[in-house]
């Protein structure tokens, strides 16, 4: 008895961690999620933190180099100076000791490195599209978590509308088999009826599995595990609004849109890329400083050593004269890549504008369709009350009573796409 009792909670308690797993997700908890979890989103942080290294090694070509190192060498045979003839020292003579040590210290700084503000100007403007990359992402998320999310209620309300078909079918069925018992209908309307509902659980099934695909979907998305079980809340609901303003729109895209403004921060980082290979033709100057503390000793008291030091500093001119014309080449090349990006910039702009116009020509004809489905289930309802009605009287035929359910359902399922294609546009 105590087995069956651990047994029995056992599996009460697996149950209720399995219901507390289902996590219910609204529309605004979906965009919250996604927001913090999307890889997309996560990805475009990433380069936007790398931009932003890449514009502190932009700086730091301004910023002095110094360095430091240190030698020890051990001559086994000492270096030697070549003498001219006639000195009593003969023709070589050795120079140095068995044990030479040095310690350096050196630094360069930059005056004039046009490059180096070139690329200063390039990183930052990196930084910019990178910026203006992460809130497109953001942008697109939060449509694409939207379309999805109407999915899943569109997928949800299908399934719901093919089980009460079902079900009417199943009650249809049972109602045909109690009128041909009692001799009112032929056998044929019961065999209609029966193959009514074989034609339909297909049906069902078919929009289950939309259903679970429609919330995969959406885990997906959302950066979820697919694991994870979620239910969504909310209905796929239509409220009247006006329609948007073409002019309206194309003003706010010119201003807001993010992929209209990545594409202009090309547009100038690649006209920035010209002027940074130009900048290859001028020349550089830069200071230089060298400290060196060193000594040498044929034996190893260090105590006894005698340390000198050297300084010196000086400055560094250098003038490109000629190297092949890989320069100039490197120049026309930038130059062809700006005339890319000025020309996938019209491209682009016109096909966002016209993503537009699109959009809000289906708003429009949703809108429009939403309007006749109305009127349409309103319509199909009657007239399956009506047909149902006189079939149980012995007036109308099964085969009316199929058409008129098949109709009323064909009207809701089209009021729900219309719906979902008016939140769809409008997302």
């Amino acid at each position: 008895m105590r087995n069956v009792l651990l047994i029995l909670m056992y599996f009460l308690t697996t149950v209720y961690c399995q219901e507390q797993k289902t996590r219910i997700i609204n529309l605004d908890d979906a965009l919250q999620i996604a927001l913090e979890n999307n890889n997309l989103i996560k990805i475009a942080e990433y380069d936007l933190e790398k931009s932003r290294s890449k514009l502190t090694e932009a700086r730091s070509g301004l910023l002095p180099k110094i360095n430091a190192s240190g030698q020890y060498t051990h001559n086994i045979k000492k270096p030697v100076i070549f003498l001219p003839p006639g000195l009593p020292f003969g023709p070589v003579m050795e120079i140095g000791s068995d044990h030479a040590y040095a310690g350096v210290i050196s630094a360069t700084i930059p005056i004039f490195a046009y490059p180096i503000y070139s690329g200063l100007s390039l990183a930052s403007s990196g930084v910019d599209l990178a910026e203006e990359s992460f809130t497109g992402t953001k942008a697109k998320t939060i449509a694409d978590v939207k379309k999805a999310f109407y999915g899943v209620l569109f997928a949800h309300e299908f399934k719901n509308l093919m089980q009460a078909s079902l079900k009417n079918a199943m009650d249809n069925l049972e109602n045909v088999r109690k009128l041909q018992k009692q001799g009112i209908v032929a056998e044929y309307d019961l065999i209609r009826a029966e193959v009514q509902v074989e034609n339909v659980k297909p049906l069902v099934l078919q929009a289950e599995n939309g259903y679970e695909l429609a919330k995969n979907s959406l885990k997906t998305i959302l950066g979820l595990s697919a694991d994870e079980k979620i239910e969504v809340q909310g209905e796929l609901k239509y409220k009247e609004e006006e329609i948007y303003n073409l002019d309206q729109i194309l003003t706010a895209i010119k201003s807001n849109n993010p992929d209209l403004r990545q594409l202009d921060l090309q547009v100038k980082m690649t006209k920035e890329m010209v002027t940074l290979e130009m900048s290859n033709h001028l020349p550089t100057l830069a200071a230089f400083g060298n400290y060196q503390y060193q000594a040498q000793a044929n034996d190893l008291k260090f105590k006894d050593y005698h340390w000198v030091n050297t300084q010196f500093v000086g400055l560094q001119l250098q003038i490109p004269i000629f190297n092949g014309w890989g320069t100039q080449s490197k120049v026309e090349q930038a130059k062809i890549t700006y005339q890319q990006a000025l020309e996938r910039q019209k491209l682009i702009t016109e096909t966002i504008y016209i993503q537009a116009q699109n959009a809000i020509f289906k708003l429009e004809q949703a809108k429009k369709r939403i309007s006749g489905q109305d009127k349409a289930i309103e319509q199909a309802t009657k007239g399956y009350e009506i047909t149902k009605s006189r079939y149980a009287n012995g007036i109308a035929t099964h085969l009316e009573v199929n058409d008129a359910e098949l109709a009323l359902t064909q009207a809701k399922v089209n009021y729900l796409q219309a719906v979902y294609d008016y939140l769809s546009a409008k997302a």
